[in-house]
């Protein structure tokens, strides 16, 4: 404390430190006075107010001014002080930075230097780079948009930075995704580009399609994503072209579909038209068999019989195959056909006539070649004429060798000049010789290292297997070829033909008269009991047997000797309808085979079906409009409901067959029936006929077939699985069961039920199979 302070507190003239304490004792008794006694009339309050305050306050004052002073004077000190320590640190520094930190401060502005010129390559990078670089930031916001994105989408960077990139940018469709994505990699420290297609809204509402390549930029120090930096390329003429070229291969496809779709109605077409592969002739039986290279083939085999003694067989080969063979193959069924309804039989003329059709249909861009054979079933004789095929063999029963039938002459198609009677040979055949037809895709088959087939492998087969089934011959043939191509399929179309000459028959046809019934030949059971009979084959629908006893152990006579009509002769409902009408159903009518037996005064009703399911509800409607009659006898209607349950499944699933007898549809199938494919209905009734009729456009069921099932279903009883129980089923359910066929073309069939009778499952019913084209039939001996 200094002197002059000293003075302060404790000289005269102040004396701070006396009347300070003095001061401060009278406050503390004036504030131990209770509130209550309070008042300035109080003898401390009276004291506190007379005490001279003035020289505590002017001691206060003058210390105050010295200590500030002092202070004043210490800081002036402290600042002299500093600006001395100042200087000399500066000093100090500027020697330190002229031997170390200028280097430091020298690679620093390099280094920066080089960060400027890198952060400039990089924005001319971004800026320049044909592809739209967007950083968003934590929150979705934009902020950075490159020149590229600014031109792509018309908006400018400075309008667009801190605004909500899914909201400004993304479509509604693709936001949710866009964001879910974005959430994943910002909450991720994974840096791995992962790529989203996203529609971009512009700035005149268009839409582009971007590819983005999306990845995050992690911070430095934390390691934590910072920005989210989107790549995206515009792939909308991409896009757009991909659209386009997707709907050429829609429609491409399309087309490729349909033709896919007529081929195969070609081919399913000419599978329907071909002949039966089993053959059963005048004189002739045998068995054919065809290997299309391709849907539609230009092979070609056919047969057919005239006059009842008159056998033809035809086989072909197109030069190519698929559509366009496939056409020429139908011209010359449709030749054929024509030449079956002229009546002609001579091999020569039937080539002459086809070579005419051909040029016709191909104007010689295709030919055809052909053999042609005609065997006169009484006499053995064979007549060969050949438009440029490859020979057919022979073998003699006798001597059991077989040998080429030569005869020659041009290719169908190829000259209007072509005379095939000049070449045209005759050959006598006797009863057990075989003969082989067959097309040159067989012997022009090549192995792998180029040899063909040939004709000592063809000729080795038939002399090894000579008198084996044809189906034994086929067999062994594609085995060998097989093995010799290393192929189960070949390049070229393969028909094989093996014929037998089996008897000779003479002909005994009567004339047919539609006026009169005499054309029929009438046979009593008791005369046909007598001995076995040979029955002429021209017959077959000119004869009918009337048994006047029960007839069912006759069946296998009748489907060994082909009699396909029989009429009980004490039958009530044929009494009753009128015999003509039954006797002369050989004769075809224009009118359904229902309503040529039935009387006028009928009701009835007409079902069409276009699909495979309209059969439950054709059952169901046609059982109870017959219900509602109440004139018929609860027996026959559900009679007549199980035989229209399996007529309908056989319209349907068992009659659809392509002419290699496989079925085009499986059981159960479900389906709409195609445009060409006809399945109808039938029923009539009087007060004492019932009467149903199922007609499709099929006709694949053969006489064969029909007498095998009813003889085999006679003979054995029905088995579960074995086929064939329907028709006898049907027979044995109805008072008359008729079916008409015409092959390939359509098959009706109608049943009968004599309402005045008991409901009877007899045996004594009569039927007929009615095949109005012969070459179609089936036997099976």
């Amino acid at each position: 404390m200094t002197a002059e302070q000293r003075s302060i507190f404790f000289g005269k003239a102040y004396d701070l430190d006396l009347n300070t304490r003095h001061y401060i004792k009278v406050i503390k008794s004036f504030l131990a006075i209770p509130y209550q006694k309070l008042s300035t009339q109080h003898p401390v309050a009276k004291k506190l107010m007379s005490l001279n305050h003035k020289p505590i306050s002017e001691g206060l004052d003058k210390l105050a001014k010295i200590l500030q002073q002092e202070s004043e004077a210490k800081i002036n000190r402290a600042i002299d002080l500093q600006n001395i320590m100042f200087i000399i640190m500066v000093f100090s520094l500027i020697m330190i930075g002229q031997g170390i930190l200028k280097p430091l401060v020298t690679k620093l502005r390099e280094s920066m230097k080089k960060a400027k010129a890198e952060k400039e390559f990089t924005d001319t990078l971004i800026n320049t780079a044909q592809a739209l670089i967007i950083a968003i930031d934590a929150n979705g916001h934009i902020v950075n948009f490159n020149h590229f994105a600014e031109e792509t989408t018309g908006w400018f960077s400075d309008e667009i930075i801190d605004v909500d990139f899914f909201e400004q940018f993304i479509a509604h469709a693709d936001r949710d995704d866009t964001k879910k994505l974005f959430d994943k990699m910002m909450s991720s420290t994974d840096m791995i580009s992962q790529e989203l297609e996203t529609q971009l809204i512009i700035r005149s509402g268009e839409l582009l399609n971007i590819m983005w390549h999306n990845m995050v930029i992690l911070d430095p120090a934390t390691k934590k994503p910072l920005l989210f930096l989107a790549t995206g390329i515009d792939i909308t003429d991409r896009k757009q072209s991909e659209q386009k070229l997707q709907e050429t291969h829609s429609k491409l496809e399309q087309l490729s579909d349909r033709l896919q779709s007529e081929v195969n109605l070609a081919a399913s077409l000419q599978k329907v038209m071909m002949a039966h592969p089993k053959i059963d002739m005048p004189g002739l039986q045998g068995q054919a068999k065809m290997l299309t290279s391709s849907e539609v083939g230009g092979d070609y085999y056919d047969y057919y019989e005239l006059g009842g003694n008159q056998s033809i067989v035809l086989v072909g080969d197109v030069s190519g195959h698929g559509v366009a063979a496939g056409t020429v193959v139908s011209a010359a069924k449709a030749g054929v056909s024509s030449l079956i309804h002229k009546g002609i039989s001579q091999p020569s003329e039937i080539l002459h006539a086809l070579n005419e059709t051909m040029l016709e249909t191909a104007q010689q861009e295709l030919l055809m070649t052909m053999a042609c054979i005609q065997l006169d079933a009484r006499t053995g004789v064979i007549k060969f004429a050949n438009a440029g095929h490859v020979l057919p063999y022979r073998r003699q029963k006798e001597s059991r060798q077989w040998e080429m039938i030569e005869a020659s002459g041009i290719p169908l198609g190829r000259s209007l000049d072509a005379d095939y009677q000049l070449s045209e040979t005759e050959i006598q055949l006797d009863v057990g010789d075989r003969l082989f037809l067959f097309t040159d895709g067989l012997v022009e088959e090549e192995s792998p290292f180029g040899e063909a087939f040939g004709y000592d492998r063809l000729e080795t087969i038939l002399e090894t297997y000579g008198d084996a089934e044809p189906e034994v011959i086929f067999e062994q043939l594609l085995s060998v070829l097989k093995e010799h191509t290393g192929r189960n399929v070949f390049t070229d179309d393969i028909t094989f033909v093996v014929l037998n000459h089996t008897d000779r028959v003479a002909q005994s046809t009567p004339a047919v008269n539609d006026s009169e019934p005499s054309d029929i030949i009438r046979i009593t059971d008791a005369v046909y009991r007598q001995g076995s009979h040979s029955i002429p084959r021209i017959s077959r629908q000119y004869l009918a047997i009337f048994p006047e006893g029960e007839f069912a152990d006759l069946l296998p006579r009748f489907k060994q000797d082909r009699i396909c009509r029989v009429l009980p002769k004490n039958d009530k409902l044929c009494h009753r309808l009128g015999w003509n009408r039954f006797i002369n159903q050989h004769h075809q009518s224009v009118d359904d085979d229902l309503y040529t037996v039935l009387p006028n005064d009928i009701q009835k009703r007409q079902f069409q079906l276009t699909h495979t399911e309209d059969k439950a509800f054709i059952m169901e409607e046609a059982m109870a409009w017959l219900s509602e009659q109440n004139l018929i006898e609860q027996d026959y209607i559900e009679s007549l409901g199980i035989v229209l349950d399996e007529l309908l499944e056989n319209s349907l699933y068992a009659a659809p067959r392509d002419g290699q007898d496989t079925a085009y549809y499986r059981k159960g199938q479900v389906r709409e029936l195609n445009d060409n494919e006809e399945v109808h209905v039938d029923i009539a009734f009087n007060e004492n006929t019932l009467g149903l009729m199922v007609t499709d456009n099929w006709g694949t069921l053969t006489p064969a077939i029909f007498m095998k099932s009813l003889s085999k279903a006679m003979q054995h009883g029905l088995e579960p699985g074995m086929g064939g129980g329907g028709l006898y089923m049907m027979w044995r359910l109805s008072d008359y069961f008729q079916i008409r066929v015409n092959p390939h073309k359509r098959t009706q069939i109608t049943l009968l039920w004599d309402l005045d009778g008991e409901f009877d499952l007899n045996l004594n019913t009569g039927f007929q199979f009615l095949n109005h084209t012969e070459e179609q039939e089936e036997v099976l001996n």
